[in-house]
């Protein structure tokens, strides 16, 4: 099994500004998401802890560890575990880059995950640097991660395809367990 965590509300999805690579603090509502993610894995048999280098995803990470007993000095950073690059729509909100790349977000509409932001990445990039570890990684491994992160492995491991990935809804804090390339559980984090 592994236990995929989006991590909690930051003050930049508050604002709904794309941060990929921007590094960000939590809300309060995504400290007590964290809070509830965390409450919520106490029954699970976690083996590892795996997060991005980014605070709102290692914040989350620690306060899931916290509430599940779970030893936080133990968690792994994992480069690859960064959110996709959005380059030159780094921290902008959809207004702004809409009113400011006319034609470039009509491409990103057009081909959605197949999009490659300007001086940035594509979801493709995110699955060339994620493969290794999703196929590494031990079982009962809970990943604090990304939306696109968290959209790139559904693709990598055929749970998702371009037809269907935006049916996958991931809100902050929400829990994907996944078992033999398969969503087993989604729980909602309704925080």
């Amino acid at each position: 099994m592994l236990y995929l965590v989006r991590h909690g509300e930051s003050e930049a999805n508050i604002q709904k500004r794309y941060t990929g690579i921007t590094d960000v603090d939590l809300s309060c509502r995504g400290r007590m998401q964290a809070k509830t993610a965390g409450k919520r894995l106490t029954l699970e048999k976690i083996s590892g802890v795996y997060s991005s280098p980014l605070k709102r995803t290692r914040e989350t990470a620690e306060i899931i560890c916290r509430e599940t007993n779970f030893d936080e000095s133990k968690i792994i950073i994992k480069d690859c575990l960064i959110e996709v690059n959005f380059g030159l729509f780094e921290n902008m909100t959809w207004n702004e880059i809409e009113s400011g790349y006319k034609e470039e977000s009509e491409k990103w509409i057009s081909n959605g995950n197949k999009y490659k932001f300007p001086q940035g990445e594509s979801y493709g990039d995110i699955i060339i640097r994620i493969a290794q570890f999703i196929d590494d990684v031990p079982d009962n491994s809970l990943i604090v991660t990304h939306f696109g992160v968290i959209q790139s492995i559904l693709i990598y491991m055929g749970i998702a395809n371009d037809t269907d990935l935006w049916n996958f809804t991931i809100s902050n804090g929400d829990i994907m367990a996944i078992d033999n390339k398969s969503i087993v559980e989604h729980w909602v984090n309704n925080c």
